[in-house]
């Protein structure tokens, strides 16, 4: 297994510094993309923005040089999936670079030989028990699909084409395309992992999912500002009205708060790495703290806009929508809140130093 090596101030400043220049690049391309997106509950890939997401090594940015990637971190990472996900655009970034690719490079797997011209996308699963069917994201998209299997004695990982798969399709609540999979157990040619890797695995896609939600919220923040500023009713802007800015400021500060966990937890996984206790317990706070906060930003926003925030061409729905899914994926609130009362009562590490540090 890789470990992340602990970023010295030097490294991490420069990591930061990369992070804002990538998150300008991901902006311009999503940019042009913007006025493309269909007007459609499936929000299916587009193979023009992830075609310049690969051309530039935004598709594969914490892959292992020999291997395609850039080899870069959690803060470079972070910066695209939060610019996706603000601008409401669906991609498969966590998936193919985060969890696939990690997964891949983590167990030595050589990948599957690409098949076709289009482009060579790869997405993730764990397998928790055999024969029980799991939900593949973006199987309608993905050449294949890299495996976490944990149903057996010891964690396993393993790589499988989805054409040699049985999917049965389905859309997720922010309109990406899924499908329900039941994959095979007790793989041949599978390689062996450690627990640790199997529980990263978990806290990559938690951090992943607190990033994006984050993201969007600031995006449906600035919708919530710019809907109140502009829209009028008996003779003034609604947000003059007291129970409209009431909801508005409640938006905004879960908001905030969503982001400081979020930006907390990125950074402290950038320095130590996730086996390290304290960024095991950032990332559940970031999680349980973004989740609770989706909650109130989603119900507040619809009520500021009313009824043509529900509409298909309208920007809110297309990010509370993935934000109400992503709320719920690799553990729910309730999951991760318990996962910091066991950290602190049971976890070696101090209470203090888990919060100070």
């Amino acid at each position: 297994m890789t470990h992340t090596p602990t970023l010295t101030d030097d490294q991490l400043a420069e990591a930061q510094e990369t992070a804002a220049e990538l998150r300008n690049l991901a902006r311009d391309i999503l940019s042009d993309a913007a006025g493309e997106a269909p007007d459609t509950v499936e929000r299916p890939l587009d193979p023009a923005v992830w075609a310049a997401l690969e051309e530039t090594g935004l598709a594969r940015l914490t892959g292992l040089e020999a291997a395609g990637g850039s080899d870069a971190g959690w803060l470079e990472a972070a910066a695209v999936l939060g610019e996706a996900a603000a601008a409401g655009t669906p991609l498969p970034l966590l998936e193919h670079d985060l969890l696939a690719g990690w997964l891949r490079d983590t167990a030595g797997l050589p990948g599957l030989p690409p098949s076709g011209d289009g482009p060579v996308l790869a997405t993730a699963a764990e397998v928790v028990a055999a024969g029980r069917a799991v939900t593949v994201p973006w199987a309608a998209a993905a050449a294949s699909v890299v495996v976490l299997d944990v149903s057996g004695a010891a964690p396993q990982v393993y790589e499988v084409a989805v054409a040699d798969l049985e999917v049965h399709e389905r859309v997720a609540v922010g309109g990406e395309p899924q499908a329900a999979v039941t994959l095979p157990t007790a793989v041949a040619g599978a390689v062996t992992v450690s627990q640790e890797v199997a529980d990263e695995f978990r806290h990559r896609g938690a951090l992943g999912r607190a990033v994006q939600i984050a993201a969007a919220a600031e995006a449906i923040t600035q919708l919530c500002v710019d809907h109140v500023t502009t829209r009028v009713q008996f003779g003034r802007p609604i947000g003059k009205f007291q129970a409209v800015q009431q909801l508005v400021t409640d938006v905004a500060s879960e908001t905030a708060l969503a982001r400081t966990m979020v930006d907390r937890a990125v950074l402290t996984v950038a320095r130590h790495g996730l086996q390290d206790p304290t960024a095991q317990f950032a990332v559940a706070a970031a999680k349980a703290c973004a989740g609770a906060s989706a909650e109130v930003i989603v119900r507040n926003a619809h009520q500021i806009h009313g009824a043509i925030g529900t509409t298909l061409e309208h920007g809110l729905q297309r990010r509370t929508r993935p934000v109400l899914g992503w709320r719920r994926e690799f553990g729910t609130t309730a999951d991760w809140e318990d996962r910091l009362e066991e950290l602190v009562v049971t976890g070696d590490a101090d209470l203090w130093d888990l919060i100070t540090r």
